[in-house]
Formats: C-alpha cells, structure tokens, sequence
C-alpha cells in the first residue's frame, strides 16, 4: 500500500505541476514570464469574439456563378471530345442562360455524332433537350440534380477555403458555419488594423482564368468607328477614350497581326461604353471584352498617360482556369526586381495548356485573376505547366510583396468556387467582453463559496477533500483548454461555473455511500474502500450520460454552443478524475497510510 500510495503522489503531483506551466502563460504578463516557460509553454486559452473583440462578417454565395461555371466547363470538355475523338472541326459550342449548352455545326450532318454513346458519358450532368438535323444545332441542359449539387458543393467548398485562408493567417479558433446560402466567419482577437487586408483576403475569389483574345476581329473594328472622334494630339482626358491599333509578327512564320483596343484613363468610362452598345453592335454572347491597367510607357514617338486602361476581345469559355493548379509561390522578376506570382499546374492541366497554346501560337493569350487581366501575353511556343503572373510595375515595393503573399496564399488555399457578396459586417469591441469577465468571475466565486460552506458545514473534513478536489478540477480543466488553446466565450464562461457545481457532485454519492459502510459497523478503512467502489459505475454512468450529451451539442451545434460543449466535454473529465482517483488517493492518506486505521472519519 505504500508504494502504491507514493506512486499515485508522485503522478497526481506531476499532473498538477504541469497543469500550473500550463496555465502561467494564460494568467502571467508575458514581460514577467520566466525564460523557460517562454521557451516551452506559449499555448494559452484565447478569448472568444464576444470576449475579445474581433470582426463578424457575413457573405452571400453567388451560387448561379458556380453553375455556369459548371456549364463552361462542360462545354469546353464537349468541344474537346468533338475535335479529337469525332473528327469535327467546324463546331460552335457556346453557354446560352445559365444551364444550356448550344452545339452548332457548320456540317448539319455532323450533329448526329453526339450520339448515345458520347451522351451516355454525360448522363448524370446534362439532358438533351433539343436536336435539329436541319440546322445543325443540339441543345443539352445541365440536369436540376447537378445544379443542386453544384449549389451545395459552392457552399461546402467556400466554407473549407475560407477556414484555409483564414488558418494561414493564424487567427485562434475562428468560427466558420454556413447559414442558407450565406457563410457567417468570426474573427476574434484581430487588431483594427488588420481589418482591411484580412477582409480582402477572405473575400476574394481568386478565380484564375486563361482565356485566348481574338485579335485581328471585324467587331473591333467595327466598334473603334462607333467611338467619338478626338482630337490626337490633345490629351487624354479623365473620361475620354482612344483607339488605337497594335501590331506584332510571330517570330517563326513572321505572320502579322494586327489589333484594334480602346484605352482610356477610367475603367468606368470603357464600360459604360461597351454597357452601350446593343443590336448588332453589341458584344456577341461568346466574347467578352477585358480591361487591364497599363504603366505609362512610350508608344513610338507618343508618351502614354501614366496610367491607362485598355481593352480585349476575349473568346468568353476559358481555355484554362486555375482549378488544375498544383502549386504557387512567390518571386521575383529578375529584370524589374517587382515581386511575381509563380505557379504551377498539375499532370491534366499542363496537357490542356499545351494544347490550347500550341492551337494558338501567335495569339494573345490573357491571364485573368478575379476577372481582371494581369497580362496578355504573346505565345510563343508552347506553354507547358508552369506559368507566372505579374503584379504590375508601379506602387510600393513592399505593398507589392505583401500581395504577392497574400495571392499566393489564397491561391495554395484554392480558389472559392463562386464569387462572395459581404452582406452584413460589424467590428466587435472588448468593453462587453470585459463586463462579461469580470460578471463571470463574481458569479463563479459566489458560486464557489456557496458548495465550499455548504461541503465544510455538511461533510466537515471530509467536505475538504472535495473542496480540495474541486480547486484541482478547476485547475486541470484551464490547463486542458489552454493546451488546446481553446477560445473562451461567454457560453464557455458558463460551462466554468456550471462546473464548480458539478465538481462536488460525484463527492456527494461517495460520501453517502462511504456514511452507508459506516452505519453497517464497517471500519474506516472498510467503509471508505467500498464506497468508493460502490459507487464508481453510478458516477461513471452520470459522466457518461453528460459526455454523450456534450458530443451532440458539439456535434451539431456551432459558435456559441460549441464553445459550451467543449467546456462541459473537458469538464466531466476532469472532473471524474478529480473526483474519484484524487480524491481516493487522498481519503488513503488520511485514513490507510503507514498501516494507520483512524477509528472515526469526520462526514
């Protein structure tokens, strides 16, 4: 018995040494912690958005954005089987609505090659609903079964971006749950400057698209007569626009191309532009005109303004987008020395890239991050997996870096599979959170005091040892949620004081099973071995019952409830421990060490 009894000291001993390490750096300074705790134990309890402070934010998914995502994709992979596994040549697949894809075949003869077979391949994402021999058109229309799944998957998908986003930031214990169509995030502890930056991290799409420009079109030069006439030489105003001509050769035919744009100094002023052209001049339904902000640099004998926007005539299907990514990271470019964005394709997406820009070399091709251009490219020659995207040449170099960062952040995390709308935002200050605390700790020592008197009065010395217990649950339940680093909320404030009253639980059905041994004319020793034997399954059972109930509402509960379970799951273990093995442990050392048999036991 003795050695059993100092093997069981010296464990419970370590075990509360270290639960104290533990919990120094939550309730220490950091400027007055020792140099070995800094070294070893930084993990503290966080403080919950309600607690703390933070950023509530609240975004709406733009899920019809998946699906013609979804359509697009699908179109592209048809066209690709019609070229290389039908033979079709002369075929127009384009996105009509949102849902429906319209195959036209110049050969009317041609349509009967999308035949069962090639349908069966695609049964589970799209429906034929039309088929016109005469004309050479098939419609197919993206099944009701895949739109909601492809709506659900936008919103499971956003939520688990987010939270990778939102990890390689480091914020503590952020709170992601999806509510209907809409995504709610909790940002605790971020400082008022961080704002900002984190907000545009978390909301960005980072939707990567590489889409093939028409240059050399009749449209464009259709449109640049449409333009107002200006004089040349006078310059450009805020809202004016240019038309201008570009011209290149390819390297290896010498081929020309020429390319009709429009710049202006406003984004605005070329949108509200092209948003005014309809009938036969508007943009046809499968192009799409792009804008990218160019640094002023000389063109021949004219100096361009400083900055500028211009224009692109796109195919509006990306030939390629960023979902085949395999990896991104930051450089430099070794002419400028401005930070880069270097990325990576997988196995599938380097074999797509090098067919669409071996179909298409002498062609611009546009890199497009979030429907903006970053730049239009000559192709050379073929591009294989890796590729690189430029930040631009103007600003602050460091501003630069950052985005840079920050890109390839949100590019690692992948990109969110629709575009988010923030709907609802608010910054939470501590004030409310100080109040809570300090209500909190007024209700948890009235509520402390209460069950010490009442076990002292009731069980006198035997109600110390729960007391003592209790103290030890407490302490072993902060180390716990420290080691974790849990974020403590006002639920979880709750689950603490609902704990203090569930400490002596377990004590109480001890007590009275260990005072039945007693009135039976059973020894100290006797009575207390047995009842603590006796009643272990009854508390066992009621730990058990609580825990399993705890699960669920950590299982399906979120936010503030989840906070609650995890203080009430860590609770009832640390308290069956506390309250049955320590307390034991210490009943031994009073009544049963050194072969003492204590004729009386005060409870």
């Amino acid at each position: 018995m003795e050695r059993a009894w100092w093997w069981k000291a010296a464990l419970y001993g370590l075990v509360t040494v270290m639960a104290v390490l533990y919990l120094i750096p939550t309730v220490v300074p950091e400027d007055k912690q020792p140099g070995f705790i800094k070294s070893h134990f930084q993990k503290k309890i966080q403080l919950g958005l309600d607690l703390q402070g933070g950023l509530h934010l609240v975004y709406e998914v733009n899920v019809d954005k998946a699906v013609s995502d979804k359509v697009d994709r699908l179109s592209s992979d048809i066209e690709d089987r019609l070229q290389r596994d039908k033979g079709v040549k002369d075929v127009n697949v384009n996105r009509e609505g949102r849902d429906d894809i319209i195959l036209s075949f110049k050969n009317p003869a041609d349509q009967a090659k999308v035949d069962d077979v090639m349908l069966r391949e695609y049964r589970k994402s799209l429906d034929l609903v039309e088929r016109n021999p005469a004309t050479g058109v098939v419609r197919l229309r993206l099944d009701p079964d895949q739109v909601e799944e492809v709506r659900d998957y936008a919103l499971r998908q956003g939520i688990e971006t987010i939270r990778g986003r939102v990890d390689k930031l480091g914020v503590s214990e952020p709170t992601i749950i999806k509510k209907g169509t809409d995504i709610i995030v909790e940002l605790p502890g971020l400082k008022p400057a961080d704002f900002e930056r984190i907000k545009s991290i978390i909301g960005r799409t980072a939707q990567l698209e590489f889409k093939i420009v028409d240059d050399g079109s009749e449209y464009m030069k259709k449109i640049a007569a449409l333009v107002p006439k200006r004089d040349s030489k006078a310059p450009l105003g805020p809202t004016d626009i240019d038309v201008k001509a570009e011209v290149w050769n390819e390297e290896d035919s010498g081929k020309q191309h020429e390319d009709y744009y429009l710049r202006s100094k406003s984004r605005d002023a070329l949108q509200k532009f092209v948003a005014g052209l309809s009938g036969e001049n508007a943009v046809p339904s499968d192009h799409e005109i792009g804008y990218e902000e160019i640094s002023g640099r000389s063109e021949g004998d004219e100096q361009t303004p400083d900055r500028y926007w211009r224009t692109y005539y796109l195919h509006r299907r990306a030939a390629l987008t960023g979902e085949y990514l395999a990896n991104a990271d930051q450089t430099w470019d070794q002419n400028t020395g401005r930070p880069e964005v270097a990325f990576e394709f997988d196995h599938q997406g380097a074999a797509i890239s090098e067919r669409m820009t071996g179909d298409n070399i002498g062609r611009k091709m546009a890199i497009l991050l979030d429907e903006k251009i970053t730049s239009a490219p000559v192709i050379k020659s073929r591009i294989g997996a890796r590729g690189r995207i430029t930040l631009g040449s103007y600003g602050d170099p460091f501003q630069l870096q950052q985005e840079a960062k920050d890109l390839v952040a949100v590019l690692r995390s992948g990109a969110l599979p629709a575009p988010l709308r923030k709907t609802f935002e608010t910054q939470v200050g501590p004030t409310m959170g100080r109040d809570s605390i300090q209500k909190a700790k007024t209700a948890m020592g009235i509520g402390a005091a209460a069950v010490v008197i009442f076990m002292l009065v009731y069980y006198r010395f035997s109600g110390l040892i729960a007391v003592v217990a209790m103290l030890l649950n407490m302490l072993y339940m902060l180390a716990i949620l420290a080691g974790f680093e849990a974020s403590l909320t006002l639920p979880g404030i709750a689950g603490l004081v609902l704990t203090v009253g569930m400490a002596v639980d377990a004590n109480i059905i001890i007590y009275e099973r260990i005072r039945e041994e007693l009135r039976l004319g059973k020894s100290v020793r006797t009575a207390v071995d047995a009842g603590f034997a006796r009643a272990f399954w009854t508390v066992f059972d009621a730990h058990v019952t609580n825990f399993v109930a705890g699960v669920v509402l950590y299982s399906y509960g979120s936010g503030p409830i989840r906070g609650f379970a995890v203080t009430l799951l860590v609770g009832i273990i640390t308290n069956l421990f506390t309250s049955y093995w320590v307390s034991h442990w210490m009943f031994e050392a009073v009544v049963g060490r050194r072969g003492a048999a204590r004729a009386t036991l005060s409870i």
